[in-house]
């Protein structure tokens, strides 16, 4: 059902919470938000949605809307658990704000004061990285360094995490640029272990999620119970809608593990709206740490699109968020997507305004329709408001998949396609090892054929399909990935087989598939 402001003394904030008045802006209704949330779906083939709206210390909207999963009765409403992805980055900052109100930690001391046994690739690096730097996606790292170990089904502990960073080659100097991760708030989620000696997990149900009232959410999706309402992920094969496993770990919760209702995010974005207040008005997170987790940190490059229809020239990246603008209202947001499901949240505090939305499908949904939602509260005070974001949002992903099958077509026609591997197939066999990753096999199978194998990830096995020279494609068993890989292999001087050198064939695959940082050298296999 749609709520409007009748739960402000149970739930949210009511008058008095200190927050300065709201300038006044127009109020899309119930049914007009409605409208919106059912274009999305339709646009972009959501099987289930989930939204909530905070404004000016009320609950201004909280609904679901479409199915849990496709073939089934069930409904998804506004206490649907949805994972959130990387929006639980500003959960997982939060905590470290908290054991910094506590006294027992210091965002700008070295990890290895809490985490004797961390490492980075540079042993200078390793001395001055702190504990802001573990969220702020300034280590060097390039894009989405070390996902593989957990994705899609990597297995994976945190322990091993922190043993492979030291492995992990950067790409830039150390606080130069933004690169997104997620293996540094995996080991922030360590931090938090160690100096609360209780697991990251417990911490931030007890010490967060529950304080604020937000007592259906849980850490990791292996911890929800089994009564509760949950979305099933889908993704978009062929134009026809799928099941998928999706989800990470629990090793991953740091980085984006929370399962949430729309109903609890807003308890989530009321209490940053107003500074780290819960409901009943107790002062649960400082200011000056809810200061720390937005104040900007890491420059970062806004996408074309905002800065074509939101003017946002200028962003960056703090402890867990996004900071930007959007028709010049100073903007927080972040995005969350794991396998078959995403995440968009966003605030302007000046207008004591946030949206939350998310999806059981791998689309853009969530962020067109907070964007739309946004545009819509603005449309009166800003002439450069009335956009049709759902509609630039189609377009911009349109864009994306058509120039990625433009070069994947282009690659496939400039090969040489009638060259040929420079050595038997038996050649090319074996094990090879990434000293970050581990091993994988190459197996000539009894149909001829060289497969891929992975130790660490299941999913990661298929045939190798030639395409030139010394290079072939892995497809995939799994066609739900979604991110076949070239495969090439390197000759020693001797001209034998020994190392291989990966890239996903698509620019459009997901980042967290990041091949393209293994270095596999072929081991015999009793080492």
């Amino acid at each position: 059902m749609n709520k409007f402001g009748k739960q402000c003394a149970a739930l949210l904030l009511c008058a008095g919470s200190g927050l300065l008045p709201a300038i006044a802006v127009a109020q899309p209704d119930g049914d007009a938000i409605d409208q919106v949330i059912a274009r999305a779906m339709d646009t972009f083939q959501v099987p289930g949605m989930a939204v909530s709206i905070v404004y000016q210390g009320e609950l201004y909207y909280a609904d679901g809307h479409g199915i849990l999963e496709i073939d089934h009765e069930g409904k998804v409403d506004s206490d649907t658990l949805f994972q959130i992805g990387s929006v639980a980055k500003a959960f997982t900052a939060a905590t470290l704000a908290l054991l910094v109100d506590d006294g027992a930690l210091d965002w700008d001391a070295p990890v290895i004061d809490y985490l004797p046994e961390f490492r980075m690739y540079d042993p200078w690096v390793t001395r001055e990285f702190t504990i802001r730097d573990l969220l702020t996606h300034r280590s060097g790292l390039p894009l989405g360094a070390g996902d593989l170990l957990m994705f899609p089904e990597g297995k994976t502990t945190r322990d091993e995490i922190i043993y492979a960073l030291r492995h992990l080659k950067p790409s830039s100097s150390f606080r130069s640029q933004f690169d997104y991760d997620n293996l540094l708030y995996i080991v922030a989620s360590e931090v938090v272990t160690r100096v609360a000696e209780m697991p990251f997990e417990e911490f931030l149900e007890q010490r967060l999620l529950q304080p604020l009232g937000m007592n259906d959410c849980r850490a990791t999706r292996d911890r929800v119970p089994d009564s509760a309402s949950t979305a099933t992920p889908h993704l978009l094969i062929d134009g026809k809608l799928q099941i998928t496993s999706g989800g990470i770990g629990s090793v991953s919760a740091g980085a984006g593990g929370i399962n949430c209702s729309a109903d609890s995010m807003a308890r989530w974005m009321a209490f940053l709206l107003d500074e780290g207040r819960t409901a009943d008005g107790e002062q649960l997170l400082s200011t000056a740490q809810y200061q720390q987790l937005v104040s900007p940190v890491t420059l970062t490059a806004p996408p074309p699109y905002m800065r074509e229809h939101a003017g946002s020239h200028l962003s960056a990246y703090a402890l867990g968020w996004g900071v930007s603008t959007f028709y010049g209202q100073p903007l927080l947001s972040h995005g969350g997507g794991l396998w078959g499901m995403t995440t968009f949240i966003a605030l302007l505090p000046e207008q004591e305004l946030a949206v939350f939305a998310s999806n059981n499908q791998m689309s853009v949904a969530p962020r067109a329709v907070v964007n739309e939602l946004l545009d819509r509260f603005l449309a009166e005070q800003t002439p450069q408001a009335g956009k049709d974001w759902i509609a630039i949002s189609e377009q911009v992903m349109q864009e994306r998949q058509d120039s990625g099958e433009d070069e994947v077509a282009r690659a496939m026609a400039e090969r040489n396609a009638d060259s040929e591997p420079s050595l038997p197939l038996e050649a090319y066999t074996g094990r090879y090892r990434d000293p970050w990753y581990g091993d994988i096999r190459i197996v000539q199978e009894d149909d001829g054929k060289l497969w891929f194998y992975s130790g660490r990830n299941e999913p990661l096995q298929g045939p190798l399909e030639h395409f030139q020279y010394d290079t072939f494609i892995a497809r995939w068993t799994d066609r739900q990935l979604m991110a076949d890989a070239y495969v090439s292999f390197s000759l020693s001087p001797a001209g034998r087989i020994e190392r291989i050198r990966m890239k996903a064939v698509s620019p459009n695959t997901d980042f967290s598939f990041d091949f393209h940082d293994l270095d596999l050298r072929r081991v015999d296999d009793s080492d």
